[in-house]
């Protein structure tokens, strides 16, 4: 099965210089409430959300199909188990004159097939130590495990949509902060050059401010080379051919936090995880395994009826005779023990992966309580403190005296770093907030974040 490893790149300040990155969130900083109304305004016909996104990975994701054909698998294995033994039907031609053969009346000679005895039998193998139902028993549960199985495979796929869905939403974030900035500072470059013809800044002053629009121009190739990475990787995770096939764009609502029970989610996640219940039914089925070997070990009877018709009657044969056969192997010596033992060494193979199991199972959940837990403290400190608001107001501030001649550029980019290490934090929380619920989601088997 494959295995799904999601792809988390860094934050925009990676990509960007420090004083693209403070421009960039600095012109976007009061937007992010007007972006998310209008997603959700147009979620029903240009946007994509994540529940949608999984859904049709579900239908169109080849390594989903693929894992649904195990179960197909596992049915024709059912089927092979609850067939009968075909019925041997044998013929034996005997009494095959070699030489001379005893002489018949008148004294002719036999020649070799004058006194041929025909032997016609039937027979099969009588199922009296209730193997086939022991085959179909084993069958059951092996349908019954490899479900489990295929759906603890279908976690991972949607846990890869998810983030990638995640992230294909901050690519378009940042995507929309970066052309903001493109434009925003071609404007801040339109005001500069009106101070400079007004003899306020100095021609080199000028000619580096134009020169940092470069910068803006070569984030924008950037962004958008990162968001059309970040759509093929999410339609080849839906199945899609090309990016263009998706459905809209991502979009994910803030939805209230909700406190996360660590006890209540650890127990959830023992109890409905589809790994856990497939290692629970592993071990049933290791031990449905052991009764079907032992059973196969006991020798299989099987009974016949023979029809004999013979052409030497001279002899003292009769023409026509019928004939019952019992055939018994002796399990002197195959007695079924490799298999034996291989079925019990399965079972406690279960029984090591379960205890395994349920220590990985609660050191996940923890760490995704943990996880969401200091995300949401993050979030609180800069939504309910008032610092996001005070950094926007220094900032429109700083903005409104270098317009007006009363700072420097260098005051500017100042105050402008100042609020983007407030926003960036923020932004980062934000985006790390959604990661830790898809976590947690992965982490308990929930079929939503």
């Amino acid at each position: 099965m494959p295995q799904y490893t999601p792809v988390r790149r860094g934050p925009l300040s990676a990509r960007l210089a420090a004083f693209s990155v403070a421009l960039v969130l600095a012109v976007a900083a009061g937007t992010a409430e007007e972006r998310t109304a209008a997603a959700a305004e147009g979620a029903t016909g240009s946007t994509m959300t994540i529940d949608q996104a999984v859904a049709v990975a579900l239908q169109r994701n080849r390594d989903v199909l693929a894992t649904r054909l195990d179960i197909e698998a596992a049915q024709i294995d059912r089927v092979a188990a609850g067939l009968y033994p075909n019925p041997v039907l044998s013929y034996t031609a005997g009494n095959v004159v070699l030489g001379n053969g005893n002489s018949q009346d008148k004294g002719i000679s036999p020649g070799p097939f004058s006194q041929v005895v025909h032997t016609v039998g039937v027979s099969e193998v009588v199922d009296v130590w209730a193997k086939r139902t022991a085959r179909m028993h084993t069958a059951d549960k092996g349908i019954e495990h490899r479900r489990l199985v295929v759906e603890d495979a279908l976690r991972e796929i949607v846990y890869a949509v998810r983030v990638a869905f995640a992230d294909l939403t901050r690519e378009q974030l940042e995507n929309e902060l970066t052309h903001s900035m493109k434009t925003r500072y071609e404007e801040t470059v339109r005001v500069s050059g009106s101070r400079f013809r007004n003899g306020e800044i100095s021609e080199a002053e000028f000619r580096k401010i134009e020169l940092e629009g470069l910068k803006y121009q070569n984030a924008v190739i950037d962004a958008d080379a990162e968001l059309d990475i970040a759509r093929v990787h999410l339609a080849g995770l839906l199945g899609l051919g090309a990016a263009a096939e998706l459905p809209g764009a991502a979009f994910m609502p803030n939805d209230a936090r909700t406190p996360p029970s660590l006890q209540a989610l650890t127990t959830r996640a023992l109890a409905e995880r589809p790994d856990i219940r497939a290692a629970k039914q592993g071990r049933e089925l290791a031990g449905a395994s052991l009764e079907q070997a032992k059973r196969e070990a006991y020798p299989d009877i099987s009974l016949g009826l023979a029809y004999t018709h013979s052409e030497f009657v001279i002899s003292g044969d009769n023409p026509n005779a019928l004939a019952l056969t019992l055939a018994l192997p002796l399990p002197l010596f195959d007695r079924n023990q490799a298999n034996i033992a291989r079925a019990g060494l399965d079972g406690r193979r279960y029984d090591n992966d379960l205890a395994r199991l349920e220590l990985t199972i609660k050191q996940e959940v923890a760490q995704a309580v943990r996880h969401v837990e200091r995300s949401a403290s993050l979030l609180d400190i800069y939504e309910q403190g008032g610092m996001l608001e005070r950094a926007d107001k220094a900032l429109k501030v700083a903005e409104n005296s270098y317009t007006n001649g009363s700072i420097s550029l260098i005051e500017l980019l100042e105050a402008q770093r100042t609020f983007i290490d407030t926003r960036t934090q923020y932004l980062r929380a934000q985006h790390d907030y959604r990661e830790a619920t898809i976590d947690v989601a992965h982490a308990t088997g929930r079929k939503t974040p």
